[in-house]
């Protein structure tokens, strides 16, 4: 089954793209969906350069003016009665991949149900179902306009090539009030994820990658000619398959009308920690995360998320693997609505601890974050939003570049949201 179903999630990603052009030009528009949207923003920020320009900065931005933040293309099409495509597109400026990108592809079949359980099947590329924070189209927040340390992560390195069976139930017995839903994946091509979360840490941003995309890595003394790693590109490839190994996911969720959403998750890529193809090495990352999203009194909204897991690559010397590191992080956002403005705080803490002892190759890491976003809707296609980030992080491997282990970074964005 594995063997059959590879090759088919990889070509729907590349059949999907060419089914929008030919439906789009279709006589019945109510069975597509096109949404639009762009974030220009005025930033200003202070810490180290970002690690999208190659260095240590957990910021996306390094440098203060006018910037495109992000556009993006999410179209969504009725096949038939009960298959459904989706293809997203990120659009950046950023020199890190191609101006235009796929971020998912994928397509979704839903029977005709004939009892009170509900199931899908979804076959593509699409993301892991993780995000509290990123629910709107083209995996947009709500609430502020970095995501958090854990969906910064997910954006960065987490995404399945696969296929997803989901199933559902609302039981008759409690009143059809509360749903559980089941769902596992197998996926392939994200055997380099974990590389970014130990070399360069946790961070706080708002891109995602896609498919083609190239992330640099600091320039780490292991991975110079001559050092221990200098097999490795100076970027990652996260969305590359390594060793023909299929991961798989297992998520389960509680919902309660529309005051409580409760879900875990196991995450496991099962990528071969001694596998190295075209400069990109395997990474055996794995990870437990648990979410809730509820109301509060007073009409506050609360999402929360914790992750802990662990990453390894390359043999196993002295008892761990050549880079063998444990990471956890969780955050706590609030947020209340007030007509057409909307106030969001959200706090982070993130940590990642070693278990090797592989000289000049220090990754241990702690720090937290601090976020408050403030948005006006002019109109259901215009916001405007305002947003202070701090983060403070301790990483002893800063001192390699001649830095200073412990910095506090921030930024203050304005952004122009337009969506349609």
């Amino acid at each position: 089954m594995v063997r059959v179903l590879r090759p088919l999630c990889i070509a729907t990603c590349f059949a999907s793209t060419c089914l929008v052009a030919t439906i789009a030009m279709a006589d019945e528009p109510s069975r597509y969906d096109l949404a639009v949207g762009f974030d220009y923003s005025y930033v200003t920020v202070s810490g180290y350069e970002s690690w999208t320009e190659g260095s240590v900065g957990k910021l996306r931005h390094d440098e203060d003016g006018f910037v495109m933040s992000r556009a993006f293309i999410d179209f969504e099409a009725r096949l038939a009665d009960t298959l459904d495509v989706t293809v997203v597109s990120e659009i950046y400026n950023d020199d890190l991949g191609s101006a235009i990108d796929v971020t998912e592809a994928y397509l979704e079949w839903r029977p005709v149900p004939r009892s009170a359980n509900r199931y899908r099947l979804k076959v593509g590329a699409f993301y892991p179902h993780i995000s509290l924070e990123n629910v709107e189209r083209g995996w947009s927040s709500p609430y502020t306009i970095n995501s958090s340390a854990i969906n910064s992560w997910v954006a960065e390195e987490l995404r399945s090539v696969g296929a997803e069976l989901t199933y559902s139930r609302k039981p008759a017995s409690l009143g059809g009030a509360h749903e559980f839903t089941v769902n596992a994946a197998v996926f392939w091509h994200n055997d380099p994820a974990g590389s970014l979360l130990a070399w360069k840490g946790w961070s706080v941003h708002d891109r995602q990658t896609r498919y083609s995309d190239k992330l640099p890595l600091p320039p780490l003394p292991q991975i110079q000619p001559g050092g221990m790693f200098a097999a490795q590109d100076p970027y990652v490839e996260p969305l590359r398959e390594i060793d023909n190994r299929a991961g798989y996911s297992i998520n389960a969720e509680w919902r309660f009308s529309k005051r409580m959403l409760v879900r875990a998750m196991h995450f496991d890529n099962r990528a071969d920690p001694v596998s190295i193809v075209s400069g990109q090495y395997g990474w055996t990352t794995e990870f437990d995360h648990v979410g809730l999203q509820t109301s509060l009194p007073g009409k506050v909204g609360l999402v929360a998320q914790w992750m802990s897991g662990s990453t390894v690559m390359g043999p196993v010397m002295n008892g761990a693997h050549v880079v063998d590191v444990e990471y956890d992080s969780y955050f706590i956002l609030l947020t209340r609505s007030f007509g057409k403005h909307r106030v969001s705080a959200r706090y982070d803490n993130f940590d990642i601890t070693q278990n090797d002892e592989i000289p000049v190759d220090s990754n241990p890491e702690s720090g937290l974050a601090w976020t408050a976003n403030y948005q006006y809707r002019f109109s259901g296609n215009f916001s405007l939003a305002a947003e202070w980030l701090s983060i403070k992080t301790h990483r002893f491997a800063f001192t390699y570049y001649g830095l200073d282990a412990t910095v506090t970074e921030t930024q203050f964005q304005v952004t122009a949201i337009l969506r349609f």
